[in-house]
């Protein structure tokens, strides 16, 4: 069991883990802030990004590419592993996936292929500016939930790790919208 999570709609506790709470339900309590698995897979992200630069000597902007590469592709395959889940969690805090319930289904698939083409060496401006629309709403997004005080669970990773929707998401969007931002200037 992940925890006790309170039913909103009909006011009881029940005890689910995280993948199995009804729709609607929330941690009681509040969530235990756990950031070890985001943490590690940036972790991994920037060291496999730099191990690429490796060879050649690092230049910054083939960095910046092969960071947001790589970071796309790992976060849209973690949220690949329980699609369903994924989308049910994204449509809790996301301003589009609120709205569109498709969006939910295609976002992973539109950050793998958008790291795809990082990874491959394109650079288009409609590319950079696609993520930067995502950055800027996933900023946006989780303003509004950390404004709220919402015990909100971040889905970047998928539903395999409860990750609490806090600053650090917040910080993550903000990051990847200006690397993205200083690419399309140079």
């Amino acid at each position: 069991m992940d925890g006790t999570y309170r039913n909103e709609e009909e006011g009881t506790t029940v005890l689910y883990c995280k993948h199995h709470a009804p729709k609607g339900s929330v941690l009681a309590g509040g969530s235990k802030k756990n950031f070890t698995p985001l943490i590690l897979v940036v972790s991994g992200v920037l060291f496999v990004s730099l191990f690429r630069q490796y060879t050649d000597g690092i230049n910054g902007m083939m960095w910046m590419m092969d960071f947001m590469g790589i970071f796309l592709v790992t976060f849209g395959l973690f949220k690949l592993t329980d699609l369903k889940g994924f989308k049910e969690g994204f449509a809790t805090y996301d301003l589009i996936a609120k709205n569109v319930s498709v969006y939910g289904h295609l976002f992973p698939f539109i950050e793998i292929g958008l790291g795809i083409m990082y990874l491959l060496g394109y650079m288009y401006v409609w590319q950079n500016g696609t993520v930067l629309v995502l950055s800027v709403v996933g900023c946006i997004s989780a303003y509004k939930v950390i404004q709220r005080k919402d015990e909100v669970e971040c889905v970047c990773l998928g539903t395999s790790f409860a990750i609490p929707m806090t600053w650090v998401t917040f910080t993550e969007n903000l990051i990847m919208g200006l690397m993205v931002f200083f690419m399309i200037l140079l």
